[in-house]
C-alpha cells in the first residue's frame, strides 16, 4: 500500500490555527487508503481537528499519524459512556507541528474491546490500564492489562452509568428524618427536663442599670460598722 511521504510543508505556529488545521486536513486525506472511506474531520472546541475511525483501523491509522505526520506523543486516552455504546478517545500531539488531534472510536457496549496502541506509543500502557479499570474496555494485545487504581477483587467499573454499589447495602433511615409537624409537637418533646432560669446580672451590668446601688449583697453601712467594731476591739 503506497502512502504519500511525510509532508515537508509544515506551517509554523504564527500562521494561525485555521491555516494549520487546513494543512492537517489535507495531510490526513491519504487515510482513505486505510479506512476505505472519505476522511471527514470536525473542528473541536479549542480549534483542533477530530476524526472518527473504525476500531479495526485504529492501529494502522495511529502508525500513519506517527510515522507520516509526526504525531509522536499520545497525551491521553479517555473512556466515555454514551449509554447505548462506549467510546475511546485518543488525544495525539505533534511537537513538530505544534498541533493536537483527536481520534474517537465507537465500541459495542456489551463487548467493549479495541486493539491496544502500546506498540505505537509505549505511553499507552498505563493509559489503557486506567481506562480498563474505570470502564471495563479491553485492549487486545496489551502486555499487562489489569487494574491499576482499584483492587483486583473489585467488582464492576465505577465510571459506567449503570454501575451499582457491590454488594448493595441497605442503610437504615436516619432518626432525624421525621415529619416537621411531629418534630415540633409537644407530645414528642421531652417533658419536665428543661426550665427557664432567671438570668443573674453581673456586678458591672447591675451598676450600669442602677447607678449607685451596692452590688455586693449588703449596704456600705455594713462595711462602716464592721470597721468601727474592729477599732473598739483593738
Amino acid at each position: 500500500m503506497d502512502l504519500v511521504p511525510r509532508s515537508l510543508n509544515i506551517p509554523s505556529a504564527t500562521t494561525g490555527y485555521r491555516d494549520q488545521n487546513a494543512a492537517l486536513a489535507r495531510d490526513l486525506e491519504p487515510l482513505a487508503q486505510i479506512t476505505h472511506k472519505p476522511v471527514n474531520t470536525t473542528t473541536q472546541k479549542g480549534d483542533y481537528l477530530g476524526l472518527v475511525i473504525e476500531k479495526e483501523n485504529l492501529v494502522a491509522v495511529c502508525r500513519f499519524l506517527r510515522d507520516q505526520l509526526g504525531f509522536d506523543l499520545l497525551s491521553c486516552i479517555s473512556g466515555v459512556d454514551m449509554v447505548d455504546h462506549l467510546e475511546t478517545i485518543y488525544h495525539l500531539r505533534s511537537i513538530t507541528r505544534a498541533q493536537l488531534l483527536q481520534l474517537k472510536v465507537r465500541l459495542n457496549r456489551d463487548t467493549p474491546e479495541v486493539d491496544s496502541v502500546v506498540s505505537v506509543w509505549p505511553t499507552a500502557n498505563w493509559l489503557e490500564r486506567e481506562t480498563y479499570d474505570m470502564y471495563g474496555i479491553r485492549f487486545s494485545g496489551h502486555p499487562d492489562l489489569r487494574r491499576m487504581l482499584l483492587d483486583d477483587e473489585f467488582e464492576g467499573y465505577p465510571l459506567l452509568k449503570d454501575f451499582k454499589q457491590t454488594p448493595l447495602t441497605a442503610k437504615p433511615r436516619a432518626t432525624t428524618q421525621v415529619d416537621p409537624n411531629m418534630a415540633v409537637s409537644g407530645q414528642f418533646q421531652q417533658q419536665n427536663l428543661e426550665k427557664v432560669v432567671q438570668k443573674k446580672l453581673g456586678q458591672g451590668q447591675q451598676e450600669r442599670l442602677h447607678p449607685g446601688t451596692p452590688t455586693f449583697g449588703h449596704a456600705f453601712q455594713d462595711y462602716q460598722e464592721a470597721g468601727e467594731t474592729q477599732a473598739d476591739s483593738e
